[in-house]
């Protein structure tokens, strides 16, 4: 079964250059990465193989949560 999970990606603040993703609805999963698509690939894998742990001790796979969207304010 084919689940969707949202994917937080963003540079880090405190070192610029380096890529942070994570995934929110799974907590433990979260990666980096020198590129964001390499912070996002390494967090594909991290979430893969948690779902994996976590089906191979009969636990619980988290559900997807919510609902992300975007939106734009003026800045005061």
């Amino acid at each position: 079964m084919k689940r969707r999970y949202w994917v937080r990606v963003y540079e880090d603040p405190e070192e610029p250059g380096v890529w942070l993703a994570e995934v929110p609805a799974v907590p433990g999963v979260h990666s980096d990465g020198d590129t964001r698509e390499e912070a996002i690939g390494n967090v594909l894998e991290a979430l893969e193989g948690m779902l994996d742990a976590l089906k191979r001790q009969g636990l619980p796979i988290p559900e997807p949560d919510g609902e992300w969207v975007e939106v734009e304010v003026n800045a005061a």
